[in-house]
């Protein structure tokens, strides 16, 4: 199982932004492994719960695009 390389794809995969060979291996690959369909389930209630605050409560939180743009720049700096 290549479970480094399906959990760097889940945010892709769960955004629908994966090429399709990406999106059939990630997705098969989910099929026979429960801990990274968990990472899955566990990403989209982070998402879930980010919208619920963010239309709940007012305030100005970053879009999520420009988040994970500021995680991939310092990913690369560091």
């Amino acid at each position: 199982m290549d479970c480094e390389r399906s959990i760097e794809l889940l945010s892709e995969y769960s955004g629908n932004s994966l090429a399709e060979d990406d999106s059939i291996f990630v997705r098969t690959h989910l099929l026979t492994c429960p801990d990274c369909e968990g990472v899955l389930k566990d990403l989209a209630l982070i998402v879930q719960t980010a919208s619920v605050l963010r239309s709940e409560n007012g305030l100005a939180y970053p879009d999520e695009e420009i988040l994970w743009q500021r995680v991939s720049v310092g990913r690369i700096t560091h």
